[in-house]
């Protein structure tokens, strides 16, 4: 059940750092917000493996933050900017990329 929990979150870290790099030519310091519950509590070694195994480390909210993308949303003196990379992508008139539904392999985990 783990392996095809983590399936999710590995395609979305190829499909967000695709659409960083379209953008901004780098990654962008992403943010990760989890629910709290038993099964994240589960998976959360596993998901940090991962993550750290596609090369990402781990900051602070309020140092993720100081990185250009989110002055629009953190710095109330600039214009508001997009708040996520795929709002980002359609204010510049750029096709987001395909992405996997997992909603039919969730829906089957959980009944």
């Amino acid at each position: 059940m783990e392996n095809g929990y983590l399936a999710a979150p590995d395609e979305s870290i190829h499909y967000y750092r695709g659409i960083s790099h379209t953008l901004y030519q780098r990654d962008i310091p992403y943010v990760l917000l989890m629910h709290v519950g038993a099964f994240n509590a589960e998976v959360l070694q596993g998901l940090l493996q991962l993550y750290r195994r596609k090369g990402f480390e781990f900051v602070t909210l309020p140092e993720a933050e100081r990185d250009e993308f989110y002055g629009g949303a953190t710095d109330l003196n600039l214009p508001p900017g997009s708040e996520a990379l795929e709002e980002a992508m359609t204010t510049r008139g750029l096709i987001r990329p395909p992405r996997t539904n997992f909603a039919a392999q969730l829906d089957s985990v959980c009944r």
